[in-house]
């Protein structure tokens, strides 16, 4: 037989080609094994035996200590006759390795080529991972505030947030185009913290995570606004949501100004999304961690202005002449520091910097409902570490919001 042949084995295996010239007189079964390859220049030492299932042949061995893996597979029949060798790349280390698991994790296997070989897969799994740590973060601001006002509070979450980045931010100075996008990311992303962290003053947290799912809303909206044909499946996710998050008010505390807040938070963050998408996708890659400098570096610095303007209305002094060593060493040992250290790094730059990245392969439309997911992880964290508890109204809308995408 001078064509080639192509032969499959019972495993979940691909097909094995073979180029070369083969006599067989009947079809048989074989098993494959992996041999080592003794560096001794004996044929009998370098073949690899392929014995058929009915054989009792003993399967070969090889007689050096030092032996290595061979880069091919030799095919021969029962009586050790070499009929044809097959290059292969996957051989492993281990002669008990059969070929379903190396067909498993090959590096051309199903579940590598999902998950690795498709940008916009890794984003969208990226970007869960950032929805959970989102609606995590916002419950941790929550209790928070019972002991630190959010104006001190944040003040020093995005100091923290923006220290890495500083020496960044002056090394990159000169880049004009990433400086001015990375400000107006910046603000408005600095508007959306500054509504939800006063929002949570009265609001609850697990409503706070449903009101924010509006951005889902936003984000089209203003896509439309912008020029985008808005479908009327994205009014009917309006009208419901808005039936939903008012369900949701009539359960639990009633309404207050910090629903309002966040509400706004909702519109900011929806500005921002939509502004990253843009942004991010005229930006060369090597110049998104630059971005991010910047970005968080204007966060830092209006939270720090907000601070003191907080001061002034509050009526209450920055640096009071009552306070001395003492006083100030209180304060530090007082003050939450492993919830500003998680919101700062982990909720704040970490999760802006893989939104930034992934929204080069994401649309801010489809980023907007992969966020929707945040008020289920939102309300559980919410009953899990701060006990809130709706009624039937709450979680009737809190499902109409959901079902509305």
């Amino acid at each position: 037989m001078g064509a080639s042949h192509q032969w499959s084995s019972s495993l979940q295996t691909a097909p094995i080609k073979l180029k070369s010239s083969i006599s067989l007189t009947s079809s048989s079964n074989f098993i494959f094994y992996f041999c080592k390859r003794s560096r001794v220049n004996d044929s009998s030492t370098r073949r690899c035996a392929v014995c058929a299932h009915n054989s009792n042949l003993p399967r070969p061995k090889s007689t050096n200590s030092d032996a290595r893996i061979s880069k091919s597979v030799v095919l021969g029949d029962c009586q050790g006759h070499e009929l044809v060798r097959i290059s292969s790349t996957s051989i492993r280390r281990r002669n008990s390795v059969i070929l379903s698991l190396v067909s498993l994790f090959d590096k051309r296997s199903l579940w590598r080529r999902i998950f690795f070989a498709s940008k916009k897969v890794r984003s969208i799994i990226l970007l869960n991972i950032v929805t959970i740590v989102y609606a995590s973060s916002i419950p941790v601001v929550k209790e928070v505030e019972e002991l630190v006002d959010p104006a001190t509070f944040n003040a020093v979450r995005f100091a923290i947030t923006a220290i890495p980045f500083v020496p960044l931010v002056l090394y990159k100075w000169d880049d004009v185009e990433t400086r001015n996008a990375g400000i107006e990311l910046g603000f408005w992303v600095s508007l959306g913290y500054l509504m939800q962290a006063f929002g949570l003053l009265t609001s609850d947290a697990g409503r706070a995570s449903f009101i924010s799912m509006l951005t889902v809303l936003v984000v089209p909206i203003l896509d439309g606004v912008l020029g985008a044909v808005v479908p009327a499946r994205t009014w009917f996710g309006v009208l419901m949501s808005v039936i939903g998050v008012a369900m949701l008010e009539s359960s639990g505390s009633p309404p207050c100004v910090g629903d309002l807040l966040n509400f706004l938070s909702a519109i900011f963050f929806g500005v921002h999304m939509l502004r990253t998408e843009h942004i991010s996708r005229r930006t060369e890659k090597d110049k998104l961690v630059s971005l991010l400098a910047y970005e968080v570096c204007v966060v830092s610095i209006l939270s720090m202005l907000w601070y003191f303007i907080w001061r002034w209305i509050d009526g209450t002094e920055t640096i009071s002449e009552s306070w001395n060593w003492k006083t100030y060493s209180d304060w530090v040992f007082m003050f939450p520091w492993v919830p500003a250290l998680y919101t700062g790094l982990l909720s704040t730059g970490f999760c802006l910097w893989l939104e930034m990245g992934a929204m080069c392969d994401v649309s801010a439309t489809e980023t907007a409902v992969i966020y929707s997911l945040e008020p289920v992880w939102g309300g559980s964290f919410a009953w899990f570490l701060l006990g809130e508890r709706w009624g039937l109204s709450g979680w009737i809308g809190a499902a109409l919001v959901l079902v509305s995408w």
